[in-house]
This record gives structure tokens, sequence and C-alpha cells, in this order.
């Protein structure tokens, strides 16, 4: 009796603007790990540029998408290989719908050569973002083409656009649709009205796991700890935050993330407001562990409005009670969060948070037991009829 030979392994081609990182994983790198941990390869494509900045002596590109681009793609990890393209025409022309066959043929490496590269001719799956990467369509053989949108781009700058020509072919051409959010479903419900809501998730087992020894970086700062990880942009509310610890001296601010808009002068910011910087995405479940609190300070505006917090559900599955300023979106997630309007409610619902019991930091874990990305990813693919496949245990 000879044996059955094993299926060979799918692919899927995801469109990602963020490379990986020890700093930056996002929903893209969750569910690219998904899928390896279920035996797919993987590539990852992350911000193509324009070829023509390579001849500039301030290129501007990103050094780490750079280093990918230059070693022809970089395996991050098991079944999992990060890609960037160069495009031979700059961002004006690129994107001219009457120029889509031609374009799609303008990426270095070519696409097809990337697909090659893991052993097939077309790739199972194509998942795109929508921002930008519309022409990955015609560049990239694929079976079937999910398009999950992130953000309301335009919330982003006069720069990002939501209804490209390219994107409405593109939507109206997929498999499956799906918004991490109410309100950017609604931006798009126009040109396909099947368009599903799948909020983004968490890794459970990352950030429920027991972290008994307190990370150095906090060693220095008191408690009660209000804990704030990701980025500080337009959308953060600095001033918010300045006014709390202003005026709750016995409360400490922590703020772990890159800055996007300048930080306030150094004496305009309390002792007790401690910023950290980036912290590895690694570290970041002791660093909500010894916390007391998580921080959700976003201003009410166009980006915020389609944003559906990963941060949220990172900080609930480490047992941190949330606050956050209000916004439609996080009040339609049915989360068991702290919601706000303004400086007084916002101090008073912290004051709530610090009082919550261990029994009931536990039942925050369990509020977001459903909420995994594999469960996220699992809902998506049983809408275009596509298995995911037994998870591949003895691998990971």
């Amino acid at each position: 009796m000879t044996n059955r030979p094993e299926n060979p392994p799918r692919t899927v081609v995801i469109s990602e603007q963020h490379v990986f990182t020890p700093y930056i994983t996002v929903g893209g790198h969750q569910y690219a790990r998904i899928f390896a941990q279920h035996g797919w390869n993987v590539a990852v494509i992350s911000g193509s540029f324009s070829a023509a900045r390579l001849l500039r002596r301030d290129s501007k590109v990103p050094a780490a998408n750079l280093g990918i681009w230059n070693n022809g793609g970089r395996e991050v990890e098991r079944r999992i290989t990060n890609f960037c393209f160069a495009h031979l025409l700059p961002r004006r022309i690129r994107y001219v719908p009457a120029l889509k066959r031609l374009s799609s043929a303008g990426y270095i490496p070519s696409p097809r050569t990337v697909l090659r590269s893991l052993g097939v001719a077309k790739a199972d799956l194509l998942w795109l973002n929508g921002n930008e990467d519309w022409l990955y369509r015609h560049a990239i053989p694929h079976s079937k083409l999910v398009i999950r949108i992130i953000d309301n781009y335009a919330g982003f700058g006069s720069g990002y656009r939501n209804f490209h020509p390219l994107m409405r072919e593109a939507l109206v051409s997929a498999d499956g649709v799906f918004t991490c959010s109410h309100a950017v479903r609604r931006l798009y419900s126009q040109w396909r009205n099947d368009i599903g809501v799948v909020p983004n998730g968490v890794d459970l087992v990352h950030f429920s796991q027991p972290v008994p020894f307190e990370p150095i970086c906090l060693h220095e700062i008191p408690r009660p700890r209000i804990t704030y990880v990701g980025y500080v942009g337009a959308w953060f509310d600095l001033e918010l935050v300045v006014a709390l610890a202003r005026g709750n001296p016995a409360w400490h601010f922590v703020i772990a993330g890159p800055w996007d808009k300048a930080p306030l002068p150094q004496d305009a910011i309390p002792g007790n407001v401690h910023v950290l910087g980036r912290v590895p995405y690694a570290e970041v479940p002791a660093l909500l562990a010894h916390s007391d609190a998580g921080l959700v300070p976003f201003k009410q505006c166009e980006l915020v409005q389609g944003v559906s917090p990963i941060k949220v559900y990172e900080y609930l599955a480490a047992g941190l009670p949330v606050v956050a300023l209000r916004w439609p979106e996080l009040q339609l997630e049915h989360l068991p969060v702290f919601l706000a309007d303004g400086e007084k409610q916002f101090a008073s619902a912290v004051a709530t948070a610090l009082r919550l019991t261990t029994p009931d930091k536990a039942a925050l874990r369990e509020s977001v037991r459903a909420c995994s990305w594999e469960q996220r990813l699992k809902t998506m693919l049983d809408r275009v009829g596509l298995p995911l496949g037994p998870k591949r245990a003895a691998e990971y």
C-alpha cells in the first residue's frame, strides 16, 4: 500500500504597507502568521516605491524597504517572505487607469518571479488592502481576491484617496470585500452591497500570557500606571493627557511608541508623564501586565471615525481596563471599555478603572476570547469559500 502524497501548500500574497520589524506588528502581519501556521506559503508585499528614487542622493526610500528590495526579499518567519517592489513609473503616472496593463508590468522584481521563488505560477489567494495596491490585481496571477480595507484612507491627508477608478474596479472584481469598521463600510457601500465588517483582532496567546517580571523600562515609574502603546500622531490628544496628569499627580501616564507629531517642549510635560519611545512587540505584554489601565485618547477626526483599534483588544487580552475618548465605532464593537467625553469624565473613568478587582480583570480577558486573529480570518475565508486548513502544530 503506497502512502498518499500530501497536498502541496497553498500560497497567499498579502499587500501590507509595513515591513516586518520588531517594533511594528499590524493586522497584515498577524494574518500572514495565521496562514503560515496553517501550512500556507506567504508572500508579504510591503511599500512599493518609484525606481527613480534610487537615482537620487537622498532617495527617501525607508532603509528597511530598501534592504529587502536589494536582497530580493527576506524570509522573516517560517513560510513567510517579505518583499518590496520598485516601480518604473512615477506615482503620478502609475495609477492612470488607461495605463493599468502597462503599469502592472512595471514592478521590479516581477511579481511572477516572486511567485516562482515560492514554487508556484499562481497564488491561491491575493489579499489587498485597497490603499494604492490596485495594480497587483493585474500583476499577480491569482485564483481568488480578497480586499480588506483597513482605514478611511482619506483621513491620512490629501495624498490618500478612497475612490480611485482602479479601486472601484478591484472592489467589483473581488471575491470578498471586508472593512474593519462600519464607518468605512458605509464609504464603499455604493460600489458593493455585500461588504462584510470584520473588526481587528488580537493575538490571545501573546497578550494573555502571565508575565511575572516587571520590564526594566517601568522600574522607576510608580504605580498606578495608565499606559498607551502605539503611534502618537495628530489624532492623539496629548493636551488631554497633560491636563489629566496635572490634575491627578498621583497617577503616572506611560506613552510607548513612535511620535508622528511634534512632542510638547520638555518643560511643558509634567513629571508624571513618561515617554518611553518605541517598545518591541515582544515586550508589550510585559508592559501591559505591569500597568493598571490602558489609555486611548483619540480625538474625533475623519481617520479615527473609521478605526477598529487593535490596541483595545490587546489591552483587554492583558486584563487591562481601557479608558477611551468616545467615538461611534468603539461603541458599536460592544467591548467592556470605559468611554468618556472630555477631561472630567475621562478622569472619573480612570478612577473607576483603577478600582477593578482581579476577577473583574479576568472577565476583561474573557471578553475578547472570540476576537482572535485566527477567528477573524476564518470568518472572512468562509465568506469566499476558501478553507484555512488544519494547523501545522508540529512546526509552531
